[in-house]
Protein backbone atom coordinates (compact mmCIF):
# COMPACT_ATOMS: atom_id res chain seq x y z
CA UNK A 1 0.00 0.00 0.00
CA UNK A 2 2.07 3.19 -1.27
CA UNK A 3 1.79 6.36 1.38
CA UNK A 4 -1.24 7.81 0.09
CA UNK A 5 -3.83 4.86 0.24
CA UNK A 6 -2.52 4.49 3.89
CA UNK A 7 -3.32 7.78 4.66
CA UNK A 8 -6.71 7.77 3.10
CA UNK A 9 -7.27 4.47 5.03
CA UNK A 10 -5.93 6.36 8.37
CA UNK A 11 -8.97 9.08 7.94
CA UNK A 12 -11.61 6.62 6.82
CA UNK A 13 -10.23 4.77 9.99
CA UNK A 14 -10.28 7.85 12.33
CA UNK A 15 -13.86 8.69 11.09
CA UNK A 16 -15.21 5.75 13.15
CA UNK A 17 -13.33 6.38 15.93
CA UNK A 18 -15.67 6.91 19.06
CA UNK A 19 -15.51 9.74 21.46
CA UNK A 20 -14.50 8.67 25.04
CA UNK A 21 -15.77 11.92 26.48
CA UNK A 22 -19.45 11.15 25.02
CA UNK A 23 -21.97 9.92 27.45
CA UNK A 24 -22.98 7.45 24.80
CA UNK A 25 -22.13 3.65 25.10
CA UNK A 26 -19.11 2.78 22.83
CA UNK A 27 -21.18 0.15 21.23
CA UNK A 28 -23.72 2.95 19.94
CA UNK A 29 -21.15 5.19 18.90
CA UNK A 30 -19.57 2.67 16.73
CA UNK A 31 -22.58 1.20 15.12
CA UNK A 32 -23.69 5.07 14.53
CA UNK A 33 -19.95 5.84 13.06
CA UNK A 34 -20.28 3.39 10.79
CA UNK A 35 -23.87 3.69 9.49
CA UNK A 36 -22.87 6.99 8.73
CA UNK A 37 -19.08 6.41 7.00
CA UNK A 38 -21.28 3.87 4.51
CA UNK A 39 -24.18 6.69 3.90
CA UNK A 40 -21.87 9.28 3.05
CA UNK A 41 -19.95 7.01 0.72
CA UNK A 42 -16.78 7.12 2.90
CA UNK A 43 -16.81 3.69 3.01
CA UNK A 44 -17.65 2.46 -0.25
CA UNK A 45 -19.84 -0.74 -1.26
CA UNK A 46 -17.90 -4.02 -1.35
CA UNK A 47 -15.08 -2.58 0.62
CA UNK A 48 -13.64 -4.14 3.56
CA UNK A 49 -13.99 -3.36 7.32
CA UNK A 50 -11.05 -3.87 9.62
CA UNK A 51 -11.31 -7.55 11.10
CA UNK A 52 -12.96 -7.29 15.03
CA UNK A 53 -9.66 -7.62 16.81
CA UNK A 54 -8.14 -5.27 14.20
CA UNK A 55 -10.19 -2.14 15.07
CA UNK A 56 -10.36 -3.24 18.77
CA UNK A 57 -6.68 -3.25 18.78
CA UNK A 58 -6.74 0.81 16.91
CA UNK A 59 -9.18 1.86 19.00
CA UNK A 60 -8.03 0.39 22.77
CA UNK A 61 -12.11 -1.59 22.93
CA UNK A 62 -13.26 -4.48 23.45
CA UNK A 63 -13.44 -6.81 20.79
CA UNK A 64 -16.88 -7.78 22.49
CA UNK A 65 -17.87 -4.48 21.85
CA UNK A 66 -16.65 -4.57 18.12
CA UNK A 67 -18.27 -8.00 17.54
CA UNK A 68 -21.35 -6.95 18.61
CA UNK A 69 -21.64 -4.10 16.56
CA UNK A 70 -20.89 -6.13 13.46
CA UNK A 71 -23.32 -8.55 14.20
CA UNK A 72 -25.57 -5.46 14.35
CA UNK A 73 -24.92 -4.51 10.98
CA UNK A 74 -24.65 -7.87 9.43
CA UNK A 75 -28.64 -8.31 10.90
CA UNK A 76 -30.03 -5.01 9.00
CA UNK A 77 -27.78 -6.28 6.15
CA UNK A 78 -25.59 -2.92 6.16
CA UNK A 79 -22.25 -5.50 5.53
CA UNK A 80 -21.91 -8.88 5.48
CA UNK A 81 -19.65 -11.96 6.49
CA UNK A 82 -17.72 -13.35 3.55
CA UNK A 83 -16.80 -16.69 3.02
CA UNK A 84 -13.35 -16.01 3.59
CA UNK A 85 -14.08 -14.73 6.98
CA UNK A 86 -14.18 -10.73 6.26
CA UNK A 87 -16.77 -7.85 7.02
CA UNK A 88 -17.49 -6.41 3.47
CA UNK A 89 -19.70 -3.26 3.06
CA UNK A 90 -23.28 -4.42 1.52
CA UNK A 91 -24.16 -2.35 -1.60
CA UNK A 92 -26.89 -0.40 -0.33
CA UNK A 93 -29.45 2.00 -2.01
CA UNK A 94 -31.62 4.30 -0.18
CA UNK A 95 -34.60 5.55 -1.73
CA UNK A 96 -36.41 8.74 0.13
CA UNK A 97 -39.88 8.67 0.27
CA UNK A 98 -40.32 12.46 0.81
CA UNK A 99 -39.39 13.08 -3.21
CA UNK A 100 -39.21 11.55 -6.62
CA UNK A 101 -35.81 10.55 -7.47
CA UNK A 102 -34.32 8.40 -10.96
CA UNK A 103 -32.94 5.05 -9.57
CA UNK A 104 -29.57 6.36 -11.58
CA UNK A 105 -29.22 9.26 -9.69
CA UNK A 106 -29.56 7.53 -6.73
CA UNK A 107 -27.02 5.09 -7.94
CA UNK A 108 -24.52 7.55 -8.70
CA UNK A 109 -25.07 9.57 -5.14
CA UNK A 110 -24.03 6.29 -3.46
CA UNK A 111 -21.04 5.46 -5.48
CA UNK A 112 -22.40 2.67 -7.83
CA UNK A 113 -22.15 3.10 -11.73
CA UNK A 114 -25.79 2.58 -13.05
CA UNK A 115 -26.80 0.73 -16.42
CA UNK A 116 -29.70 -1.05 -17.80
CA UNK A 117 -30.20 -4.14 -20.52
CA UNK A 118 -33.51 -3.95 -22.55
CA UNK A 119 -35.23 -7.01 -22.59
CA UNK A 120 -38.41 -5.57 -24.41
CA UNK A 121 -39.54 -2.25 -25.94
CA UNK A 122 -43.13 -2.79 -27.53
CA UNK A 123 -46.48 -1.20 -28.49
CA UNK A 124 -49.33 -3.58 -27.49
CA UNK A 125 -52.83 -4.03 -25.97
CA UNK A 126 -53.03 -3.39 -22.58
CA UNK A 127 -54.35 -6.03 -19.93
CA UNK A 128 -56.76 -4.79 -17.18
CA UNK A 129 -54.75 -3.62 -14.71
CA UNK A 130 -52.60 -1.14 -16.95
CA UNK A 131 -56.11 -0.23 -18.30
CA UNK A 132 -57.44 0.58 -14.78
CA UNK A 133 -54.06 1.85 -13.19
CA UNK A 134 -53.52 4.35 -16.28
CA UNK A 135 -57.49 5.44 -17.08
CA UNK A 136 -57.45 3.90 -20.41
CA UNK A 137 -60.17 3.97 -23.02
CA UNK A 138 -61.12 1.46 -25.24
CA UNK A 139 -58.91 1.15 -28.41
CA UNK A 140 -56.18 2.96 -26.84
CA UNK A 141 -52.64 0.93 -26.57
CA UNK A 142 -49.52 1.24 -24.63
CA UNK A 143 -45.86 1.03 -24.63
CA UNK A 144 -44.27 -1.15 -22.45
CA UNK A 145 -40.81 -1.30 -21.39
CA UNK A 146 -39.06 -3.96 -19.33
CA UNK A 147 -35.51 -4.46 -18.41
CA UNK A 148 -33.03 -5.28 -16.30
CA UNK A 149 -31.49 -2.51 -13.63
CA UNK A 150 -27.84 -3.21 -13.00
CA UNK A 151 -25.28 -1.35 -10.16
CA UNK A 152 -22.06 -1.83 -11.36
CA UNK A 153 -23.08 -4.03 -14.07
CA UNK A 154 -24.70 -6.37 -10.86
CA UNK A 155 -28.03 -7.35 -11.73
CA UNK A 156 -30.41 -5.84 -8.63
CA UNK A 157 -33.51 -5.75 -10.27
CA UNK A 158 -36.27 -5.89 -12.67
CA UNK A 159 -38.59 -3.29 -14.48
CA UNK A 160 -41.43 -2.75 -16.53
CA UNK A 161 -43.41 0.75 -17.31
CA UNK A 162 -46.07 0.90 -19.22
CA UNK A 163 -47.34 4.47 -20.57
CA UNK A 164 -50.22 5.25 -22.80
CA UNK A 165 -48.66 4.91 -26.01
CA UNK A 166 -50.04 8.79 -27.14
CA UNK A 167 -46.99 9.88 -24.78
CA UNK A 168 -44.85 7.51 -26.17
CA UNK A 169 -45.48 6.44 -29.74
CA UNK A 170 -42.13 4.91 -30.33
CA UNK A 171 -40.41 3.11 -27.32
CA UNK A 172 -37.88 2.61 -28.94
CA UNK A 173 -36.69 6.00 -28.79
CA UNK A 174 -36.07 5.59 -25.15
CA UNK A 175 -32.25 5.55 -24.78
CA UNK A 176 -30.36 4.53 -20.98
CA UNK A 177 -33.14 7.06 -19.13
CA UNK A 178 -36.78 6.70 -19.30
CA UNK A 179 -37.09 10.07 -17.08
CA UNK A 180 -34.74 11.72 -19.47
CA UNK A 181 -37.22 11.05 -22.09
CA UNK A 182 -39.96 12.83 -20.16
CA UNK A 183 -38.20 15.93 -19.26
CA UNK A 184 -36.75 16.04 -22.80
CA UNK A 185 -40.89 16.38 -23.98
CA UNK A 186 -41.92 18.44 -21.31
CA UNK A 187 -44.20 15.08 -19.41
CA UNK A 188 -43.07 15.99 -15.32
CA UNK A 189 -44.85 13.55 -12.81
CA UNK A 190 -45.87 16.04 -10.33
CA UNK A 191 -47.71 13.83 -8.36
CA UNK A 192 -46.75 10.14 -7.76
CA UNK A 193 -48.58 7.19 -5.55
CA UNK A 194 -45.88 4.37 -5.01
CA UNK A 195 -46.88 0.96 -3.27
CA UNK A 196 -44.54 -1.52 -1.30
CA UNK A 197 -44.66 -5.10 -0.63
CA UNK A 198 -42.44 -8.33 -0.23
CA UNK A 199 -42.30 -10.73 -3.39
CA UNK A 200 -40.76 -13.87 -3.85
CA UNK A 201 -39.03 -14.44 -6.88
CA UNK A 202 -40.87 -16.80 -9.37
CA UNK A 203 -38.94 -18.99 -11.89
CA UNK A 204 -39.09 -16.53 -14.98
CA UNK A 205 -37.64 -13.80 -13.03
CA UNK A 206 -35.29 -15.99 -11.33
CA UNK A 207 -34.55 -17.29 -14.93
CA UNK A 208 -34.40 -13.51 -16.48
CA UNK A 209 -32.33 -11.78 -13.39
CA UNK A 210 -30.32 -14.69 -12.49
CA UNK A 211 -32.05 -14.21 -8.90
CA UNK A 212 -32.58 -17.52 -6.95
CA UNK A 213 -36.13 -19.18 -7.46
CA UNK A 214 -38.04 -18.02 -3.97
CA UNK A 215 -35.69 -15.02 -3.56
CA UNK A 216 -37.46 -12.37 -1.45
CA UNK A 217 -37.28 -9.28 -3.13
CA UNK A 218 -38.94 -5.76 -2.58
CA UNK A 219 -41.57 -5.17 -5.21
CA UNK A 220 -42.52 -1.22 -5.88
CA UNK A 221 -45.46 -0.58 -8.10
CA UNK A 222 -45.71 2.93 -8.61
CA UNK A 223 -48.39 5.05 -10.94
CA UNK A 224 -46.87 8.81 -11.82
CA UNK A 225 -49.28 11.56 -12.95
CA UNK A 226 -49.10 14.64 -14.31
CA UNK A 227 -49.73 18.27 -13.42
CA UNK A 228 -53.54 17.59 -14.85
CA UNK A 229 -54.49 14.57 -13.07
CA UNK A 230 -53.38 12.19 -16.34
CA UNK A 231 -51.60 9.03 -15.39
CA UNK A 232 -48.53 9.00 -17.39
CA UNK A 233 -46.38 6.15 -16.35
CA UNK A 234 -47.10 2.83 -14.36
CA UNK A 235 -43.85 0.54 -13.21
CA UNK A 236 -43.60 -2.49 -11.53
CA UNK A 237 -39.91 -2.68 -9.81
CA UNK A 238 -38.86 -5.72 -8.31
CA UNK A 239 -35.01 -5.35 -6.17
CA UNK A 240 -33.04 -8.24 -3.93
CA UNK A 241 -33.65 -6.87 -0.49
CA UNK A 242 -29.97 -6.56 0.10
CA UNK A 243 -29.61 -3.96 -2.23
CA UNK A 244 -32.88 -1.34 -1.45
CA UNK A 245 -34.48 -0.06 1.42
CA UNK A 246 -37.08 2.97 1.76
CA UNK A 247 -36.07 5.79 4.51
CA UNK A 248 -39.07 8.04 5.26
CA UNK A 249 -38.43 11.65 7.08
CA UNK A 250 -41.73 13.21 8.67
CA UNK A 251 -41.81 16.88 9.28
CA UNK A 252 -44.15 19.04 10.59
Amino acid sequence: MNAMAADNRNRKLMALAPDRASPQLIEVQLLQKIKIAISAGFWQPNELLPAVQTLADIFNISAHAVQQVYALLVNDSWIEFTADANYQITPKIDQPVSKLSSLSDLLRARGFKPGSVWLKREVAEPDLIEQWRLNLQVGQTVSRLSRLRTANEQVIGYECSSLPSHFLPDPLSIGNSLYAYMAEHQLIITKAIEEIDAYRCDADMALQCGFQEGQALLRLTRVGYLQNGHALELTYSYFRSDYYRYVVEFND
